[in-house]
């Protein structure tokens, strides 16, 4: 007679893991003893994952999930998860879902019944927050400032408060027309521009927000870039709103 198991597949994991933000060695030993052990791994693009992989010699089947293709591809994942595979869930570097596809994935894995954990990791924004060196123990981080000047403006004069560091993200192309806007609401302010954070060419700008313009409108501007802002007491007064 045949003996059938009753016992139930368990259901995988969803690790939700923070990468490294430029510099591969920033990677923990816990985040690369779960890339090694996990069934899968969804990455925002399966070509700077690799790189990753290749690094510390992972060899893992990659599914690619941004954002014009995470509902469809949530319930193939979904489904691995409910086959008893454990998921790594990564962006192209830093957290996942902070500005950056999964948060439809973890929020599905949840209503599913999926135990979803974190693999902490480096944040661009709380690195970039580190070294402005402007204290306070609050801070804000509004994302990417609109594209157009006038939804810009209105932006920033709603996310910087006096006191508050605020951390924002900046494309190459709008980096300088976003300092623009800048000095016409708040003349003042204080900036620390961060760019390549932990790699080679590592640069970070402080200054008065005229003076980091002034520095940078004749160069060539490359790659993304974190802005943080912060309005001192004594400057928010008088200031154009």
């Amino acid at each position: 007679m045949s003996k059938h198991s009753s016992e139930k597949t368990q259901p995988g994991i969803l690790y939700v893991c923070g990468t490294p933000i430029g510099n591969l060695k920033d990677a923990s030993f816990r985040l690369i003893e779960v890339l090694g052990e996990v069934d899968l791994i969804v990455c925002e693009d399966t070509r700077r994952t690799s790189k990753l992989l290749n690094y510390y010699d992972i060899k893992k089947p990659l599914m690619s999930l941004h954002e014009h293709v995470e509902r469809q591809r949530t319930e193939k994942v979904l489904h691995c998860l409910a086959e008893g595979q454990s998921v790594a869930l990564v962006s192209d570097a830093g957290m996942p879902v902070i500005s950056d596809p999964g948060a439809y994935l973890v929020s599905a894995a949840r209503i599913q019944g999926f135990v979803v954990t974190a693999i902490p990791g480096p944040s661009a924004i709380t690195t970039a927050l580190a070294i402005s060196g402007f204290y306070s123990p609050q801070f804000v981080f509004g994302g990417f400032p609109p594209r157009k000047s006038r939804k810009r403006i209105e932006f920033f004069a709603k996310w910087i408060q006096p006191q508050v560091p605020a951390v924002f993200f900046e494309s190459p192309y709008r980096l300088l027309d976003s300092l623009k806007d800048l000095m016409e609401i708040f003349p003042k302010i204080q900036v620390s521009l961060c760019h390549e954070m932990t790699k080679i060419y590592e640069s970070v700008i402080v200054g008065p927000v005229e003076d980091v313009y002034q520095e940078l409108k004749n160069d060539e501007i490359k790659g993304e870039w974190v802005i943080v802002a912060y309005l001192r007491k004594e400057n928010a007064n008088g200031e154009k709103q």
